[in-house]
């Protein structure tokens, strides 16, 4: 397995097998800055995150999400939008 997924330092990077015996040392090592990548068959399947990091990232990708970014130089080739068009795609891009 690669150890830079995720920027995940090797030894962070845990079978589920292993994991399994060492969940509750696992868990009390996990903190912001520290989390470990599980996998399975030798492949990512789940992470073990600080609660906290988590609620964090959730945050950022919703601001993320609710924002419009524009380029002026691509103003030009824009059209308006009717509001059923819009509205389609705030449905569209509820998570």
């Amino acid at each position: 397995m690669d150890g830079n997924l995720l920027s995940v330092p090797t030894n962070n990077i845990i079978p589920v097998t292993t994991a399994r015996g060492r969940l509750g040392d696992l868990v009390e090592k996990t903190n912001k800055n520290t989390y470990f990548v599980l996998t399975k068959g030798g492949l990512p399947k789940a992470a073990i995150v600080d609660i906290e990091y988590l609620t964090r990232i959730q945050e950022m990708v919703g601001k993320i999400l609710q924002k419009t970014y524009i380029n002026e130089k691509l103003l030009p080739y824009t059209r308006s939008f009717d509001k059923v068009e819009i509205d389609e795609w705030l449905a569209n891009d509820k998570i």
